[in-house]
């Protein structure tokens, strides 16, 4: 397994992190794949726009099944989804967030991680980007002082993180049966004690580190976020190069 080395914002330091190389070629998964069965929830927090009702439309007419839920707050609805899971027969939940456009393949993309390395992938997830400048990444790297901070530079592949962004992830069953759920402890919550109000992300995330339970960023299948424009990878490197930082 690779090594790569990822340079952290407001960071002197360096950190190692696992990176795990790219699957080829991609796994002929079908919806009624019986080893794998891909379940597909998306939080109702907004109004969707065109571009993402049309993205939807491209993954769902491939088969895939949706959890249907009505509008609800956003941590209240990955619980359910998560609650659905584990009373069905599928085995992982893809969780796709409404101001996205996602790939029409991002099932398969996403589930070629978890076939390739069952022993080593349980959590895995797009490489998104934030709304709003600086347009960067939501992965973030502990660079070992129990903080967080957004990732600076990645290898392609699978990349290990400690915390990761949910506008796309991908979460076996297993996940949720060893986090205990219950009150004080949902599997999607926020912190209100702390500044900022982190969301439901963060909230998982912290979870399943302190479980030791590795989050995997697929630095190679981005959702462009829906704002004034689409943001992507472009519209930080374009961010970086106007405030003259090398990237």
């Amino acid at each position: 397994m690779a090594e790569e080395t990822i340079r952290e914002d407001a960071v002197s330091a360096t950190v190692q992190r696992r990176i795990l190389l790219e699957p080829e070629p991609m796994p002929p998964l079908q919806p009624a794949d019986p080893d794998m069965r891909v379940l597909i929830g998306i939080p109702m927090e907004r109004t969707i726009s065109q571009h993402a009702f049309f993205g939807f439309a491209e993954i769902l007419c491939q088969g895939w099944p949706l959890a249907r839920l009505e509008y609800t707050r956003n941590d209240i609805a990955r619980c359910k989804f998560a609650e659905f899971l584990l009373t069905s027969t599928f085995t992982h939940l893809l969780m796709l967030d409404s101001d996205h456009v996602h790939p029409p393949d991002i099932v398969p993309r996403l589930a070629r991680w978890f076939l390739a390395y069952p022993d080593e992938v349980q959590i895995c997830g797009g490489l998104n980007f934030r709304r709003g400048e600086p347009y960067d990444p939501c992965a973030f790297i502990d660079p070992g002082d129990g903080s967080y901070r957004r990732m600076a530079e990645w290898g392609t592949g699978a990349i290990e993180v400690d915390a990761l962004g949910t506008g796309s992830i991908m979460i076996a069953r297993e996940v949720f049966e060893a986090l205990p759920h219950e009150t004080g402890q949902p599997w999607f919550g926020y912190d209100y004690s702390i500044e900022g109000w982190p969301g439901t992300d963060m909230w998982f995330s912290s979870r399943c580190r302190k479980a030791g339970i590795s989050l995997w960023c697929d630095t190679t299948t981005i959702s462009p976020h829906i704002g004034d424009r689409f943001i992507d990878l472009t519209s930080y490197r374009g961010w970086l190069r106007e405030q003259g930082v090398p990237s």
